[in-house]
């Protein structure tokens, strides 16, 4: 006997009773599945209801009352699997093959109990391209759809959305049975995510040629979605009391939450070409744009407004007679020139020897009172410090006597580049390169376990299927191969490309300064080993950086932001080392600063809390404030009692400060150090990696700033091309910003919640924020790297001693 579908069948029970109950469906011809639903009243876990379903396609057992997530459920209502899922076979085998009909059988150990049960025809179903479907689930009650590719259709992606802030599971499966409806029974080859707004994946035709289930399941708590445990102090009260009433009930029935879900085409592998052209094409541009300024400078009538003013090295011979008489001021510029006495007091080494000494020599030692060409040497506390007045810098009169205070160091208040730049061109060179030689060094050593790590992510999140592992932009995230999310790998490009152009301005740079040598007593220093290390830095971005976006989570973080603290850090030590070559952080000290900066991060994320920020705090602003002495002292001031306490005495005795525009950089920078120090404090954000970016790269925008305004406060010009990059740099920054900002995924929290952040594809059907971030950043990068390689190019035809220091 045939039982009829849509009616509900109670039956009594007990342990000496089994029911064998046949459904066939009126519709024989539907292929849509069966949904059975069953209650029982009473019972428990130890003596449960057993119920078997048998269907051409095989066999499924469920047991009530069952447990959800340590939810005790009487309740339950599942999705049968499809006839189609079987192989069609004929009745030769001696069985009956009744497409839509399937059996039931019911058994317990319980001594009395009752089920009741009802069976019907799912009515949604098919899933079909560009439809919006809409369904409820709850926490008894899954929602299975199914999706079949069409005929043009190889890759797809399913969007599902949600108004409701309840924690779901969606499993994405092969159109096979059984038809997982239980987030238990997941196995390899199934996808699965959490959600509570939004989720979407891309699906292909290749991994699933017979189409796919997709099966949305209500989880019994918000915790696995918010990472918040939920505690219920009255848990006791109610069992005693409500029981009975079927408070708990209610609160199972409360949870029900209704699905939105859409299956869009894919971009096909055109689009890709063209969004990968395009971008291409852009940075393409780039290189076109610098080959061409490279040919016009061989046009007369546009050379002269590009080529540099520059007093070259072999310019000087026709004077070299007048020059050797006793006395004359180029007599007195020489011997400046060859001494070997510096303000670097922190140069305790002998690194440098293989290129000069570092140690003044005896004969400067023993002539302080040598007033020919006004040269002197002063010993102060073993330190040597050459002091050269030049009798035509603003500030003394005509007999050249210093007019103005001394500081605590014996430094002269007002400063001038020829007093900081003694040390000899290949001792700066060698410096200089230790940077980029550094900086290599550290890039492969850290480069390889990254790509290792990476990959092997991936490869987890392929093999598991659970897109929780990764946290990517699911709504603009285009596969390509085994990359999930080729168009976040794509947008690094940019950081390639452009520190490729800007080495190789660089390189073009340091070999024409190599033909044309310079005279060494004209124009800023140059110090193309740390301009280099700019370049090599954001190639070493875009490999760290799509390396990350591999697999962005919160275990691999530090390696899409390491070397973006490395840029920032080597911004601000290029622009001090311009007017301050002979005082300059060494290479070893700076990538040393930067290692603790980097564990540091791990502890933030990874640890954090109170302590953490506490101790962050103290440590941003000691450093700061010490940092600050040694810049304002010019690297004198040491970590000793001795040395803190007499620039102590200095700054104390005196309101008027001895280097005013130091000053002022220092009150501002300490401003703002101190403001993000306390603003982290307040916060507490468990994105300390983003907050610890941001304190860097606002320290060097603000330098910028600072060195720019001083140039102009100075009367110092800068050629039409540099303020042109500097503008250029300026309008892609603040949309480069506002993109970063924006954002569209957040390892910081948990996987379902980084999904509130996902947004659509906005330029190209292909780029998310997060990508245009990516794009405008590379660019602004390379604009402001080449307004720092130029804006000093109005002073190559300037005498050092007529250059001031800021």
């Amino acid at each position: 006997m045939w039982l009829s579908f849509n009616e509900v069948h109670v039956l009594p029970l007990n342990s000496s009773v089994e029911y064998i109950l046949q459904f066939k469906s009126p519709d024989s011809n539907n292929l849509q599945p069966s949904v059975l639903w069953a209650h029982t009243t009473a019972g428990d876990d130890t003596h449960p209801v057993l119920i078997t379903v048998r269907q051409r396609s095989g066999a499924l057992t469920w047991q009530l009352p069952y447990r959800s997530e340590g939810q005790e459920l009487n309740e339950l209502e599942r999705t049968l699997c499809p006839d189609d899922t079987a192989e069609r076979r004929g009745d030769d085998d001696g069985c009956v093959h009744e497409w839509g009909s399937f059996s039931l059988h019911v058994s317990t150990s319980c001594t009395s109990t009752s089920l009741s049960v009802r069976a019907s025809q799912a009515t949604t179903w098919h899933i079909t391209i560009d439809t919006p479907l809409t369904v409820a689930a709850t926490l008894w009650s899954p929602r299975t759809l199914h999706y079949r590719f069409g005929a043009d259709a190889s890759d797809v992606r399913l969007v599902i959305s949600s108004e409701t802030d309840i924690c779901a599971t969606v499993i994405v499966q092969n159109y096979t049975c059984p038809v997982v409806q239980n987030v238990q029974d997941t196995s390899i080859g199934m996808m699965r995510m959490t959600m509570v707004r939004s989720a979407a994946v891309q699906i292909s035709r290749d991994t699933y040629p017979n189409g796919v289930y997709v099966t949305m399941i209500v989880m019994r708590a918000d915790e696995e979605c918010s990472g918040e445990v939920e505690v219920d102090s009255d848990w006791l009260y109610e069992t005693a009391v409500f029981i009975s009433t079927g408070t708990a009930a209610r609160s199972v029935s409360q949870r029900q939450k209704t699905f939105n879900i859409t299956v869009q085409k894919a971009l096909s592998r055109a689009q890709y070409l063209w969004a990968a052209g395009a971008t291409i094409a852009l940075f393409a541009l780039f290189y076109a744009l610098v080959g061409a300024l490279v040919l016009a400078q061989r046009w007369p009538p546009f050379a002269k407004y590009v080529l540099p003013r520059a007093v070259l090295a072999d310019q000087t011979d026709d004077v070299a007679v007048e020059d050797a008489r006793p006395g004359s001021e180029a007599q007195a510029t020489r011997r400046r020139r060859d001494s070997v006495a510096t303000y670097d007091s922190s140069d305790n080494s002998d690194s440098d020897s293989e290129y000069e000494s570092a140690t003044p020599s005896r004969a400067d030692r023993s002539s302080p009172n040598d007033v020919t060409g006004h040269t002197s040497v002063q010993e102060n506390g073993g330190i040597y410090i050459d002091t050269t007045y030049d009798t035509s810098a603003p500030g003394r009169d005509d007999t050249g006597t210093e007019s103005q205070r001394q500081g605590p160091f014996g430094l002269p208040a007002r400063l001038h580049l020829a007093a900081l730049a003694r040390r000899g061109h290949r001792t700066l060179r060698a410096r200089s390169d230790r940077y980029l030689y550094m900086l290599a060094t550290v890039a492969v050593f850290y480069a390889l376990p990254v790509v290792q790590f990476v990959i092997a992510f991936q490869v987890v999140m392929n093999v598991s299927g659970s897109l929780d592992i990764c946290y990517y932009n699911f709504l603009c995230a285009h596969r390509l191969g085994a990359l999930s999310d080729f168009n976040h790998v794509l947008s690094n490009l940019g950081y390639l490309l452009l520190g490729a152009l800007f080495l190789l301005q660089v390189r073009r740079r340091r070999s024409r300064r190599k033909r044309q040598p310079r005279h060494e007593e004209y124009g800023i220093p140059a110090h193309y080993g740390l301009l280099s290390a700019l370049g090599l830095g954001m190639i070493v971005v875009a490999l760290l950086s799509a390396s990350y976006h591999v697999c962005p989570n919160r275990l691999n973080f530090q390696f899409d932001t390491a070397f973006m603290y490395v840029l920032a850090v080597l911004i601000m030590v290029k622009i001090y080392q311009t007017r301050h070559p002979d005082v300059n952080a060494r290479a070893h000290a700076t990538f040393a600063v930067l290692a603790v900066l980097i564990a540091l991060v791990v502890w933030g994320v990874l640890g954090g809390g109170p302590v953490f920020w506490g101790v962050f705090t103290l440590l941003h602003i000691f450093t700061f404030l010490l940092l600050s002495l040694r810049i304002y002292y010019l690297g004198q001031v040491r970590l000793e009692k001795q040395s803190l306490t007499l620039a102590a005495a200095e700054l104390r005795k005196d309101l008027r400060p001895l280097y005013g525009a130091r000053m002022v950089m220092l009150v501002i920078g300490n401003a703002l150090n101190w403001s993000f120090a306390f603003y982290g404090l307040v916060t507490q954000s468990s994105d300390f990696a983003g907050h610890l970016l941001t304190v860097l790269l606002g320290n060097a925008l603000v330098y910028m700033v600072f060195y720019l305004a001083m140039k102009l406060v100075h009367g110092e010009r800068l050629r039409w091309y540099a303020w042109a990059l500097l503008a250029a740099a300026a309008a892609s920054w603040v949309p480069a910003l506002y993109f970063f900002v924006s954002g569209s995924s957040d390892w910081s929290t948990t996987p379902a919640l980084s999904r509130h952040y996902n947004h659509e594809c906005k330029v190209l059907q292909f780029y998310d924020s997060h990508d245009l971030w990516h794009i405008l950043s590379a660019i602004a990068l390379y604009l402001s790297f080449s307004a720092i390689l130029t804006w000093d190019d109005g002073l190559s035809a300037v005498k050092r001693t007529d250059i001031p220091v800021f």
